[in-house]
């Protein structure tokens, strides 16, 4: 039976993958640069990539076109919605004291601001970010910690993850992991990843993984 379900924030609690990749071209288009790829911005989701980063950075010329961007696109995510999936199972948790956590390879100062307009703070024991780890997903780090702080063995804790990277790091930290993906990651390949399962409904992973567990 798990203790515990840890889910990754970005692209998975709320859709803001694609609403980054638009408003990064947006603003690196503004300087009349050419706009980053769509593979170009897969190869790195769910992580951290310098030369994605140095690129992004160069096109835009300065760090404080690089702060205009992310604020910009930090805005623009304050009417996203909790994907549907993750609301019942967030929703069930509470009816079942379930405890829950945010793995995020963002820093927490990104996410809070949605965080509390969603009321998830009521909830949610831990959220770990990219301040609180040497490296980010892939590495399990994220996720070890979290486990550790809301005092549950990894192998006692379900993950809820987008990217291949995220699970990755899940699989490597001891937990299982069901992936849940959105039209950035709908075509990434997880088929060398152990992942439990992939784009299930939640009535389904509560009726199949954790009732039956």
């Amino acid at each position: 039976m798990y203790e515990a379900i840890i889910f990754d924030f970005d692209g998975t609690i709320i859709d803001t993958e694609i609403h980054l990749f638009n408003t990064l071209n947006k603003h690196i288009e503004n300087y009349k640069n050419p706009p980053i790829s769509l593979d170009e911005y897969k190869a790195s989701i769910g992580s951290v990539s310098k030369e994605l980063d140095e690129r992004i950075f160069n096109a835009l010329g300065s760090e404080t076109a690089l702060k205009e961007m992310f604020e910009d696109h930090y805005k623009g995510t304050y009417n996203l919605p909790l994907k549907p999936e993750v609301k019942k199972l967030y929703d069930y948790s509470v009816e079942t004291n379930l405890k829950m956590g945010i793995a995020t390879s963002s820093y927490k100062k990104d996410i809070i601001h949605n965080v509390e307009r969603l009321e998830l703070n009521k909830n949610i024991n831990v959220i770990k970010g990219r301040e609180d780890v040497a490296f980010v997903k892939p590495n399990p780090e994220l996720y070890i910690q979290a486990a550790h702080e809301l005092n549950v063995e990894p192998d006692k804790c379900l993950a809820i993850e987008d990217t291949p990277n995220g699970a990755q790091a899940a699989v490597d930290a001891g937990m299982d992991v069901i992936v849940i993906t959105h039209d950035i990651t709908k075509d990434l390949d997880f088929s060398h990843i152990n992942i439990l399962d992939k784009n299930v409904k939640a009535e389904e992973i509560i009726e199949r993984y954790i009732e039956r567990a």
